[in-house]
């Protein structure tokens, strides 16, 4: 069963770079040594987690890495040249124990240049099986059951007799003829699965480290998952990333809790904060760091959010009947799964005010009957909030926008209750629009 997540939500987190952002929560993470680490932080990136087991042996991989800083050294060039060198099979030769032959082997590589890829591709083939050596030797401590698994596939990969002599092959100073043939023969004949099985642990690795370095340096925190059956989510320091300065916001769900209705006046944050809700989340289920001081939370088998719903021109349809499809959307998956984690920001914004009040109304009240997934919906239309204010699972906060010398400051923090704020005709008149349309029927 894989994580349920769609285009739309992947586009409203922009956690991939697309049409609508620059920035992307993927490149925020994308430091790697090597093209092999991009192409495991790809895969890891695109297939979150749903087993809260699985998620929490990544998280103790990172947190065994930021606590014991044992480091892999990862030379960029050493591992593609090394890619290069073992997957040119059509250039391998036989081995020959007759050492006559060897000179004049390595003298025929040389003339047609593949002397020089032999040579070059088993020197940087050293280095890296000399730096996967060296970092199995110095893990220590209570190794995590992954580490474990990475220390194992490096000393144990190859055979004690083949250990033994790579170790004397990497320490030799001058290697001789007879020593690169058998190391060729070796590498790209005998050994080319162990040797990728090797890089693929590299690889993993370099993600490992990278993603830690990361985290720290972006003021990321590893959130803490809980493996049984009991769920809930509890978010304390919560920030979007890609906010200069951004102001932090505390936030929890429980089984009895599990609908949060945010209300708030335009531009008090309110899509921010959904947007640093949904992506603390999509980070968790991959057991990547997350934005915020601390996070505790239940494993989710799938994240839906409707943030930045667009018109379907093609299709003909409009932005009310886009959200009408949407709603049907998660209805669905709804009635196809728990556990899923819900964010709707402004509902039926695309049609009048009579209709949107009515219609999230009767859609919000369904959601809070809904007690196995979690529900984040924000909307201005304060008066749905009160309505709704009898259900006892609904967590009612909103977006604090406070009023110094007439002119209105969002203060961009979760406060708990319902706002009676409303800007809209305070916006209206402070841009001075109908003093403007007066002054045009002036001769």
């Amino acid at each position: 069963m894989n994580f349920d997540i769609d285009r739309q939500t992947l586009n409203d987190l922009a956690i991939f770079q697309n049409n609508n952002s620059r920035q992307s929560i993927y490149n925020l993470f994308s430091h790697t040594n090597t093209i092999g680490g991009n192409e495991v932080l790809q895969d890891m990136f695109s297939k979150p987690l749903i087993d809260p087991v699985h998620i929490k042996e990544r998280i103790e991989v990172f947190l065994y890495i930021e606590e014991h800083n044992i480091k892999i050294s990862l030379n960029r060039n050493d591992y593609d040249f090394v890619e290069f060198y073992l997957n040119k099979h059509y250039h391998a030769k036989p081995f020959s124990v007759i050492t006559g032959f060897l000179e004049k082997i390595i003298y025929a590589f040389n003339n047609n240049n593949d002397y020089y890829v032999i040579q070059t591709g088993i020197e940087s083939t050293l280095s890296i099986l000399d730096s996967l050596i060296n970092y199995a030797d110095a893990l220590k401590g209570d190794l995590p059951k992954k580490i474990q698994e990475f220390r194992s596939t490096i000393l144990n990969t190859f055979q004690p007799k083949e250990f033994v002599w790579l170790k004397q092959l990497i320490k030799k100073p001058n290697r001789s003829a007879t020593d690169m043939a058998k190391a060729d023969h070796f590498f790209r004949q005998l050994a080319y699965e162990k040797m990728k099985i090797l890089l693929s642990v590299a690889y993993q690795l370099d993600v490992y480290q990278s993603v830690s370095l990361s985290g720290k340096a972006l003021g990321f925190t590893f959130p803490v998952v809980n493996e049984t059956n009991a769920t809930g989510l509890i978010i304390k320091g919560l920030f979007h990333p890609f906010i200069a300065n951004s102001k932090s916001n505390d936030i929890e769900f429980s089984p009895d809790k599990n609908v949060c209705f945010i209300t708030g006046t335009n531009m008090a944050g309110k899509s921010s904060l959904l947007k640093s809700i949904g992506i603390a989340i999509y980070l968790s289920q991959i057991g990547f760091p997350v934005p915020a001081k601390r996070m505790v939370t239940s494993a989710f088998k799938g994240l839906i959010t409707t943030i930045n719903l667009a018109d379907d021109i093609e299709q003909g349809h409009s932005h009310f009947y886009k959200e009408v499809l949407r709603v049907k959307q998660v209805a669905e998956k709804l009635n196809q799964s728990k556990d899923i984690f819900v964010i709707f920001d402004e509902l039926f914004r695309g049609t009048n005010v009579k209709d949107a009040y009515d219609a999230s109304l009767a859609i919000i009240a369904a959601f809070a009957e809904v007690k196995t997934c979690f529900f984040v919906v924000s909307t201005h239309i304060v008066e749905v909030a009160h309505e709704l204010s009898s259900i006892e699972n609904i967590n009612f906060r909103y977006m604090e926008t406070i009023f110094e010398d007439t002119n209105p400051v969002n203060s961009y923090k979760l406060k708990e209750g319902i706002t009676e704020e409303r800007l809209g005709m305070w916006i209206v008149k402070n841009e001075r629009i109908l003093e403007i349309i007066k002054n045009s029927l002036k001769p």
